[in-house]
């Protein structure tokens, strides 16, 4: 059995690597025509423009890499039934879930690998093309005015009425901090007016309420409140994508939208496509074979449409689910995320038992 895993794995290498890297480069080809034509590149640095586009790619391949598992899974395993070598293994006393074992093995080292490039690469990477694309205008202009900006200061979870940028100085209105300095006990801070420079946050006019259960103090300091935490001000009008952040990074800013009363689903969402896109590896891996070996006496480029079928019925299920249907309040952020996979997965157990 072992030389019918090692078989099974050579099958599926070459036509995952072509599947996975054909993708990216067409990936990359889109980007670069898009910025051909919305910029004169001739303005821009050469250099600039491909790394920018490097940036990009571990962000292609977290789509691509279940693409390439689709495409190993059902042409690999569509070869191995159309020339009767399934047959071969079945009367050897192979069932059909021990010759589909290995091809769901690799599938499991893609998906840890499409998880390491979404907690590990992606972030840093597009960090890096993000900054690349304000400097050279990919990404337009952030705006100078920003109106209900929320912020983390230290312990306090801030809320700015009006913010206007002058360089890396800020001018705020209407600022409320909310902290929770011990348990059942809410201390607000609100001023008129603020300002930041250098670090340092200024606010002026300054009032504090300490509310206690049904007990409430208000006292108001004779100088300006003031504290200390740096930040790039440019992250308060073009606040950091949920594709730049970790999983940690992402759970601290979903609780901190919702100690302020913000609707976090678009990030709870995000958070939880870091795990069910990697894991569609996984199910292609499954799902793929089962329907190759359905479809296999219908013509020997059946695994390449089924492949072709299955990416996009998927990726069009998971378009829906994640961009309109997690838009419905009472549809969980999980259940947005992880639907398609659902699916898929219940169509494969019922295909697998038909078959067996």
């Amino acid at each position: 059995m072992r030389k019918l895993d090692i078989y099974m794995i050579r099958e599926l290498i070459v036509p995952f690597l072509i599947g996975t890297f054909a993708v990216v480069l067409m990936f990359q080809a889109n980007e670069y025509i898009a910025l051909a034509k919305l910029f004169n590149l001739d303005n821009i640095p050469r250099k600039a423009v491909f790394q920018f586009i490097l940036d990009l790619t571990p962000s292609y391949m977290n789509l691509t890499l279940p693409v390439g598992m689709a495409l190993a899974s059902s042409l690999a395993m569509s070869r191995v039934a159309r020339e009767s070598e399934l047959t071969a293994f079945r009367a050897a006393g192979a069932r059909i879930m021990r010759v589909i074992a290995p091809v769901a093995a690799f599938g499991i080292l893609v998906s840890i690998g499409n998880f390491y490039l979404v907690e590990r690469v992606i972030p840093a990477a597009t960090k890096a093309a993000n900054h690349i694309g304000y400097t050279i205008g990919v990404l337009g202009m952030a705006p100078n005015v920003k109106t209900n900006a929320f912020l983390t200061l230290r312990q306090y979870a801030a809320n700015f009425e009006f913010v206007e940028k002058d360089g890396d100085d800020l001018r705020i209105r209407g600022v409320t901090l909310i902290e929770h300095p011990e348990p059942n006990v809410t201390a607000l801070t609100s001023a008129k007016t603020a300002t930041y420079h250098n670090g340092t946050w200024s606010f002026h006019d300054a009032n504090f309420r300490v509310i206690k259960e049904m007990e409430l103090q208000i006292f108001r300091p004779k100088a300006d409140f003031v504290i200390n935490e740096s930040i790039v001000t440019g992250d308060l009008f073009a606040p950091p994508m949920a594709e730049e952040m970790t999983i940690p990074e992402l759970v601290a800013s979903i609780k901190d939208g919702k100690k302020v009363g913000s609707n976090t689903k678009d990030l709870e969402v995000k958070l939880q496509n870091k795990f069910s896109v990697p894991t569609a590896c996984l199910i292609f891996a499954f799902i793929g074979p089962i329907f190759a070996i359905y479809f296999a006496r219908n013509g020997g480029f059946v695994g390449v449409f089924l492949s072709i079928v299955l990416v996009m019925v998927y990726y069009n299920a998971w378009v829906i689910s994640t961009e309109i249907l997690s838009k419905v309040p009472q549809v969980p952020a999980w259940l947005a995320s992880w639907l398609p996979n659902i699916l898929f997965l219940i169509a494969g157990v019922a295909l697998i038992r038909r078959l067996e």
